[in-house]
């Protein structure tokens, strides 16, 4: 995919390294290093490949196929073999995306649960250390969006969300000043004018991902603490 949201997306996923980071070794030194370099090693891929793309199908092609440019460049430098080959990458790609997202995210939730703030089921973990119900429970409302939204409207309304939390964090990280503060405010100013931008073209060419983001932010808000009054919370000394 060439849309602008996906080109976001596909620099999304960094984030997800810091909610492992009780597991990484030396992490305020690993961490950083580890993130910058594979950004830089992302945009140096990320460039090549649009580049080889364009010069193998031509950038009309590219536009006219967005989401499948890179199959019928495969097919143009190898023809069904290399048809093939983009497809089972794409796939092995968008899977690994998926699970790495998912397990992130149930970690995530698994944490936010034994802070009382997420259902107490969540919280749960098997023998090997895993939140099993977090990750059914996020998989099962994942497939739901992807059953009932299209893939231009699930990437658009994601891209959203991502800019809204990258610019909630860097910004209590400069209020708090963790951190270098001309980069965390940088980052929160970025991340909200980019924000903007996204709801504005949202509106303009999709408003339903915009409706059906609104629509999670208000179970979110809303919904949340009604039914956090009706659950089991894990409480201190649980």
């Amino acid at each position: 995919m060439f849309g602008a949201a996906s080109e976001f997306m596909a620099y999304e996923g960094f984030q997800l390294l810091t909610y492992d980071y009780d597991d990484i070794e030396n992490p305020q030194k690993t961490l950083p290093r580890a993130v910058l370099t594979a950004i830089v090693v992302v945009i140096i891929v990320y460039i090549l490949v649009a580049l080889g793309t364009t010069m193998l199908i031509g950038a009309d092609q590219v536009v006219q196929h967005q989401e499948v440019a890179l199959a019928i460049a495969g097919q143009q430098a190898l023809g069904t073999v290399g048809l093939v080959i983009a497809t089972i990458a794409a796939a092995f790609s968008t899977g690994s995306a998926i699970n790495s997202t998912l397990f992130a995210k149930a970690r995530l939730s698994s944490t936010v649960a034994e802070d009382g703030e997420l259902p107490a089921a969540l919280s749960h973990r098997n023998k090997r250390g895993v939140p099993d119900r977090s990750v059914i429970a996020l998989g099962a409302a994942a497939a739901l969006l992807a059953a009932i939204g299209t893939l231009d409207m699930l990437v658009e309304a994601a891209s959203l969300a991502f800019l809204f939390t990258f610019a909630v964090v860097c910004g209590l990280a400069f209020h708090q000043r963790a951190g270098m503060r001309a980069v965390t405010g940088f980052g929160a100013i970025a991340a909200a004018l980019a924000a903007v931008a996204l709801i504005v073209r949202l509106i303009q060419t999709d408003p339903p991902a915009l409706l059906v983001l609104g629509f999670l932010v208000l179970i979110a808000v809303f919904g949340r603490p009604v039914l956090m009054r009706h659950v089991r919370k894990v409480e201190p000394g649980d």
